[in-house]
């Protein structure tokens, strides 16, 4: 069943998955801004895709064009080296997170999320987002076109093949480190390194003397911090700079590029340039930075009355806010078990809901919740809705407003259309912010939408419900405090924000006090401290030398998360606000300077400044332009049967909504093709598979039996949607048709020679699973049920299949899941019969056209008939977390796991049953890490069937390779 094309996916998952760089294009939503259609637009080294909606993306896709050029201009004599193809740059609103990727394969690519960031992560020092953005991607683009010597033959014969882009086998350390080096501009305060942020999270590595290995910053680890080969990656690149000179690094880039087997030669490249290898200059690397961040100044919480709030300790910075009688609410996250809200009082707390993406959250005076609830959809959008918590379920109030923020509007605002019972959240669109008021009913009313270049963050409302104080940034300037008068909102949109504070530094998470002031978070003294401002001045709260974060006063108490080299810790501590004319509590006010209130007009979108540089005329954007095949593999398979000699090429758009694969071999003892085809367009799936299989029936015989197969299958999934796609309808036809074509002497045919059989199908899927990180299950259920049609077939079978199938996940504490699952199936007298048997995976990833369903410890078709039932209990556990690689090899372990099987099943007709057999087993998984990143997991496992003489003892080693 379709055995080539699944080894033409091997072939190909395996070339691409152990490439360290993003290799799969992503496609763009289907039903996201560019379901209307997308327009380009072309420059000297570039090509910018964006959706044809308004005059919004047209300018975003301008400005990229101005900017990427602009990038390539300052970064091309850097890695001495220009890409062949222009670069496809997609303008992409899909993503309610900043981010994107960049690519090599098939062709040079960048995806741009426009939404920009707007809270503290490490990303939010830039003056502007898309500058930032490119300038990193483009990086990745000029590093791996890097190529001399053979590589660069290689690719005039083969084209873009992954194993010809040396760079692309590099640590993904070396390859982002290498981007965030060259995205920072200290005297711009631009860029990773310049933040304080990444200071905090070097500092606390180092003081927590669990300073990664180079094994263990070398892959992409799921270890905290998260992204940390970001981290170590960019100071050690810093680190190479500073102490042998750009010029070295270049080189070291140069004499790279020349590289056949890269990964061996790693060593010995550092060696001829730096005079050591990768791990005498990790050591060395290492000691700088004990030197630079290792102070024995211990943290001021440790030295006061600080308390810890009694839940799990969390990696994650967590969802919190306070009610007005001091009760404090947080969403647990710690990426093992399934996320809750929990109630706080004092320091005892209670699980109240699940909080399953949840990633803000306010509650009003009455003590009503409302959260923003984030939601992937099936098309590839995710985006955030507001959610409202009633009799301990969440309801939606919104659906595509993309929300990250929400507060309550106060019971004494006095603007009628800012009413009680709503809330007000705040919305990226179009890579500009958007204020929205909703109400407990669902009705939206936009109150104020920025222009670009104008960004809003975490906000507060006063208590009397006239003014909105937020993180605040423009384009060029740090994020500072401003305010913003919401007591009219008859014309709101031309309402001016008022700048509190202007200053270098970052300034977040503000909130207002019960008296009106307000508190925030600032790196005023290059760590992030809570600091209150009263009349014009600021007054440092606390003192702590990682940082804290989310502060939360209740009385003389003040609730702030503390950055920890493990994770966040919920801490509680006295303070003593200032009042008039007081010095501060530290004596640092100083170190704040005066601030005077600034005004800041809106603009228009139109003001964005528009790129010199030549463009093309906007035109209908065109798949065929980038969808040839821009690689072919030679392919070479020997049985001792026969031996095939083929190729296979791939290839997709660069919208990434048109992939497809092609393998071509011809096999010299059938002396016939072979030939496979996949193709894939957004919600739609073709393949076809033509093989020539090889019988030996009579062993004194030197020929073969051959059997010729076809198999067409088509696919089309989400024909309707519901319950924010975790329901689905999808539909399905499978073709077969089989024929001998040559029998082998000695051997008489009895019965037909040939046979076809061809059904159509639907399916129903409900999905409430969820995975977790750290775990190896998840939490939830899943439920299918499918009906296929043999009617369109010939004589050979006709009639239904209709199968059921119901699995759960039970989140276990710990790192620990138990699963069960059930299954079953009729069949009409003359449609195909189900056979049981043999070892998973039997079933494939469709949900069309499956008859062949495993049970451990037994043959396949070891029973067969009209009816099936299947049930299945599983156990799985983490043994081990290992995390870690074989110094710059590129074989590294992620962790050890456990499961144990227990399967129950049978198949019958009407005139026979039979009896359930019943198969058990035990696998041990170790998670190997291939090329830093390719999760290739090693299984070996026994199973035993217990019922009859029909079970066996099966023993098995597999490398399940990506797919």
């Amino acid at each position: 069943m379709f055995n080539r094309l699944k080894y033409l996916s091997v072939i190909l998952g395996w070339l691409l998955s152990l490439a360290p760089m993003q290799a799969n294009a992503e496609p763009v939503a289907w039903d996201g801004p560019g379901k209307k259609g997308w327009l380009t637009r072309s420059s000297e080294h570039f090509q910018v895709h964006y959706p044809a909606l308004n005059k919004e993306y047209d300018a975003i896709a301008l400005r990229a064009l101005g900017i990427a050029e602009a990038s390539h201009q300052d970064l091309v004599p850097f890695f001495n080296t220009v890409p062949v193809h222009k670069t496809q740059l997609v303008v992409s609103d899909d993503q309610d997170a900043a981010n994107g990727w960049a690519s090599y394969f098939p062709f040079p690519q960048i995806r741009l999320y426009i939404t920009p960031p707007s809270e503290l992560t490490g990303l939010q020092n830039y003056g502007d987002w898309l500058t930032l953005l490119i300038r990193h991607e483009y990086v990745h683009v000029l590093h791996m076109e890097m190529a001399k010597g053979l590589p660069e033959k290689g690719r005039r014969i083969f084209g873009r093949l992954p194993i010809l882009f040396p760079h692309s086998f590099t640590p993904p350390m070396l390859i982002e480190g290498l981007a965030v080096y060259l995205e920072t501009d200290y005297d711009a305060g631009t860029g990773r390194l310049a933040s304080t942020w990444y200071q905090m999270q070097m500092q606390e590595e180092v003081r927590s003397g669990n300073f990664n290995t180079l094994g263990e910053a070398a892959i992409t680890s799921k270890d905290w911090p998260y992204g940390q080969y970001y981290l170590y990656g960019s100071f050690f690149i810093e680190y190479l700079a500073q102490t042998y000179g750009e010029d070295a690094l270049k080189h070291w880039l140069s004499l790279y590029s020349e590289e056949v087997l890269p990964w061996a030669m790693q060593n010995n490249v550092a060696r001829r340039v730096f005079g050591k290898t990768f791990e005498g200059l990790w050591r060395d690397f290492r000691t700088e930075m004990y030197a630079r961040f290792d102070q024995d100044t211990p943290s001021a919480l440790n030295q006061i009355s600080a308390d810890e709030l009694h839940t799990d300790e969390s990696v994650r910075l967590q969802v919190t806010t306070m009610g007005n009688d001091g009760v404090l609410y947080v969403v647990e996250q710690n990426d093992e078990d399934h996320p809750v809200l929990n109630r706080c009082e004092g320091l005892i707390c209670e699980a109240i809901t699940e909080a399953d993406q949840i990633n803000a959250l306010d509650v009003s005076a009455q003590n009503e919740l409302v959260a923003v609830r984030g939601v992937a959809y099936a098309s590839g959008r995710y985006s955030g809705d507001v959610v409202l918590l009633k009799e301990g379920r969440w309801k939606k109030l919104t659906q595509g407003l993309r929300v990250s923020r929400v507060r309550w509007l106060p019971d004494s605002n006095p603007s009628p259309a800012l009413a009680p019972n709503a809330v007000i959240a705040l919305s990226y669109k179009e890579g500009t912010a958007h204020l929205y008021r909703v109400s407990t009913g669902g009705q939206t009313e936009l109150l104020w939408r920025g222009s670009y270049g104008e960004y809003v963050g975490d906000f507060s409302l006063s208590p009397d419900g006239t003014q909105l104080v937020a993180a605040y940034k423009r384009e060029g300037s740090p994020w500072n405090i401003a305010t913003l008068d919401i007591s009219n909102t008859d014309d709101l949109s031309n309402e001016p924000w008022t700048l509190l504070t202007d200053t270098s530094s970052t300034e977040a998470s503000p909130r207002f006090t019960d008296n009106g002031d307000i508190i925030f978070v600032a790196d005023y003294t290059e760590r992030y401290n809570v600091w209150q401002l009263k009349d014009g001045q600021s007054s440092q709260l606390t003192d702590v030398e990682s940082g804290v974060f989310e502060p939360w006063l209740s009385g003389d108490r003040l609730w702030v998360q503390e950055y920890q080299a493990t994770g966040f810790r919920m801490r509680n501590l006295p303070v003593s606000l200032i009042t008039s004319g007081a010095a501060s509590m530290l004596n640092t006010a100083q170190l704040m300077p005066n601030v005077r209130p600034v005004t800041t007009a809106n603009n228009s979108i139109e003001s964005i400044t528009l790129s010199a540089e030549k463009v093309s005329e906007a035109e209908p954007y065109q798949p065929w332009k980038t969808l040839r095949p821009y690689f072919w593999v030679p392919y070479y398979e020997a049985t001792d049967q026969t031996t095939n000699i083929g190729a296979v090429t791939g290839g997709s758009d660069a919208l990434g909504r048109h992939y497809y694969q092609i393998q071509v071999s011809y096999g010299t003892e059938q002396e016939a093709l072979d030939a496979n085809l996949l193709y894939q367009y957004q919600r739609w799936a073709f393949a076809y598979d033509l093989s020539h299989d090889l019988i030996d029936i009579n062993p004194q015989a030197p020929e073969y039996t051959v059997i010729e197969e076809h198999q067409w299958r088509l696919e089309r999934r989400w024909l309707w949607r519901a319950l924010d796609d975790d329901f689905g309808v999808h539909s399905g036809a499978v073709y077969r048709s089989g024929a001998i074509t040559s029998i082998e002497p000695g051997v008489v045919l009895v019965g037909d020679d040939s046979f076809t059989t061809a059904s159509i199908g639907l399916a129903a899927t409900l999905d409430f699973q969820g995975y977790l990180l750290q775990s190896p299950g998840g939490f939830g259920s899943y439920s299918h049920l499918v009906v296929e049609d043999y009617a369109l077939s010939s004589d050979d079978v006709s009639g239904l299949h209709v199968q059921f199938g119901w699995s759960y996940l039970f989140d276990l504490p710990g790192r620990n899941t138990l699963s069960l699952a059930l299954q079953g199936g009729v069949a009409d007298k003359e449609s195909p019969r189900w056979r049981l048997g043999g070892l998973p995976p039997q079933e494939d990833g469709s949900l069309f056209g499956r008859e062949q369903l495993s049970l451990r410890g037994y043959d396949a078709g070891v029973q067969f008939g009209e009816y099936y039932e299947r049930q299945r209990l599983g156990f799985y556990t983490q043994l081990a977390q290992v995390n870690d690689n074989w110094g710059i090899w590129p074989v590294g372990l992620s962790d050890v796991q456990v499961a144990a099987y227990a399967d129950r099943g049978r198949a019958w007709t009407a005139d026979n049953d039979a009896e359930a057999l019943i198969g058990l087993g035990l696998e041990l998984r170790f998670n190997l890490l291939l090329g830093y990143r390719a999760a290739v997991p090693l299984v070996l496992g026994g199973a035993h069937g217990i019922s009859g003489d029909a079970g066996q003892t099966q023993v098995y080693a597999r490398f399940q390779l990506p797919l």
